[in-house]
């Protein structure tokens, strides 16, 4: 059963390990036009520090977060008609190479305020979520961060919904979640 807690409120756990999955990092880094929930887990990542929690990330939450805030500072600057023109422009557009260095200094500062903790998923796992992905409950990327904080033990910051019945300690800001009406 996932344990799910309301990142509205002050951190109620210490001394534990905690992951932010991607769309968490894009709502503090403001670069998320869907809402007000910035804020909220900006809060909520203060309060996690002040309660001596470790926050935690991988190569799979950098590489994420990385490729999708190029995107949409791509789409920002050019408009999504030309998204087919990205790997072109990426080397050839000096004011696109100049966000795309911003968001590196990001991933560095995520990196720098968190404890990098290496996926060590053995390929058991990988075919395992494979299969549980071709389902339908979680896409593939999903289902990898749900075994990674079974394996370490590690509380999962998200907005997304698909976590609601993952079976881990789940923190959220997400009305849908905290209403049950998932």
């Amino acid at each position: 059963m996932t344990d799910i807690i309301d990142a509205k409120k002050e951190c109620g756990f210490e001394g534990q390990f905690v992951l932010f999955d991607t769309n968490i990092w894009i709502y503090i880094y403001g670069n998320d036009p869907r809402g007000d929930e910035a804020a909220i887990y900006s809060e909520f990542y203060d309060s996690l520090l002040k309660a001596g929690n470790t926050v935690i990330v991988n190569e799979q939450i950098i590489s994420e977060f990385f490729n999708r805030f190029c995107k949409m500072e791509f789409d920002a600057l050019f408009g999504r008609s030309m998204g087919g023109q990205f790997k072109r422009l990426r080397k050839t557009s000096d004011e696109l190479k100049e966000k795309i260095e911003a968001v590196k200094d990001i991933c560095l500062e995520i990196l720098e305020d968190c404890v990098y903790q290496q996926s060590n998923l053995e390929e058991e796992c990988l075919m395992e979520n494979l299969t549980n992905a071709a389902k339908g409950e979680l896409d593939l990327t999903d289902a990898a961060l749900v075994s990674e904080c079974i394996a370490g033990e590690y509380i999962l910051v998200s907005h997304d919904a698909d976590f609601a019945m993952s079976g881990i300690k789940f923190a959220t800001a997400n009305g849908r979640v905290l209403r049950g009406a998932v």
